[in-house]
Order: C-alpha cells, then sequence, then structure tokens
C-alpha cells in the first residue's frame, strides 16, 4: 500500500462497509463477532481471531480489503472473507478441526484456509483466485507445479469428504 493511513470516510461510508462485511461474512457461514476497522493493518485485508466460545471468535476487516476488491487483479471482498472464513472452519470444524490440530504449518494453514474458503464461493473468478493462492503457497516451499496440483486435488477431497 505505502500510504500511511486510508482516505477518510464519511459515517455512512462506513456504515455501508460494515454492513456489506456483515452481509458477506454470514453468507459464508462466519460466527461471531464482525468488525470493519478504517485503518491499514499490513494483513492483506482482514484477520481472523479465534476466541474461547465460537461466539467470542472475530472477523475484523480493514480498509485494504476494499482497495484490493476495488482492483479486479487482486482478491475480491468475497474470497478474502472466504479465506478468513476458512480458518474459522480449521478450528471450528468438528471434523476438521480434529484432523488438522497441531499438524499443519502456518503455511499449511494458509493453503488449507485458501481451498476451505474456494469451496464456500460460489463464482468460480473467486474459487479459482483462492486456489491460485493455495497453489502459490506450495510453489513458493519448492514444490513443482505437477506436485502442487496432485496435493492440492488431495487435500481438496479430502476436506471436501470431512464438511
Amino acid at each position: 500500500m505505502g500510504k500511511a493511513s486510508p482516505r477518510p470516510l464519511s459515517p455512512a461510508n462506513r456504515r455501508a462497509r460494515r454492513n456489506r462485511v456483515v452481509r458477506i461474512a454470514r453468507a459464508l457461514g462466519f460466527v461471531g463477532r464482525i468488525e470493519y476497522c478504517h485503518v491499514y493493518s499490513q494483513t492483506g485485508g482482514a484477520q481472523y481471531g479465534h476466541g474461547c466460545l465460537v461466539e467470542q471468535d472475530v472477523l475484523t476487516v480493514y480498509a485494504e480489503a476494499f482497495e484490493r476488491d476495488a482492483n479486479p487483479e487482486d482478491f475480491s471482498l468475497v474470497s478474502i472473507l472466504a479465506h478468513e472464513r476458512g480458518h474459522q472452519l480449521l478450528t471450528r470444524h468438528p471434523r476438521i478441526a480434529s484432523r488438522v490440530a497441531g499438524q499443519a504449518s502456518a503455511a499449511g494453514e494458509e493453503i488449507l484456509a485458501s481451498l476451505l474458503g474456494a469451496m464456500l464461493c460460489e463464482t468460480l473468478a473467486d474459487r479459482d483466485a483462492l486456489v491460485a493462492k493455495a497453489t502459490a503457497e506450495l510453489l513458493d516451499r519448492g514444490v513443482t507445479v505437477d506436485v502442487a496440483t496432485q496435493r492440492l486435488q488431495e487435500l481438496w477431497d479430502l476436506l471436501e469428504a470431512l464438511l
């Protein structure tokens, strides 16, 4: 981003952003508190916080999520929120959480969250963006394209069976 802070928003525009975030997050199945903070976070646009109870989980969405959504070459707001919902599923879905608990690295969790998020997306563009994100994570770890494709398909099939 490079900017110190986002451009000011009117109270009505802040409410509109928050309402849009809540609508999308609830449609994706997010449970817990949903916040919009009109600041830059350098987290990619949103962050999932794990509470003691699912009702205490927090999804915080930042200004850069809307800037990314406005750029057709970047992630949409739906794909950003779906990825964060994927993180919630990793820790909250009984069958998935029991399989993943303590076994996935941080990069592995990012891959799984992206795949779970992709499964929740209605549009092909959002699904493809999140699968591409998961693929990039594997490629960054030195895996070949063929191996990455095979592993992601195996993970997709496993997650699909667990959902």
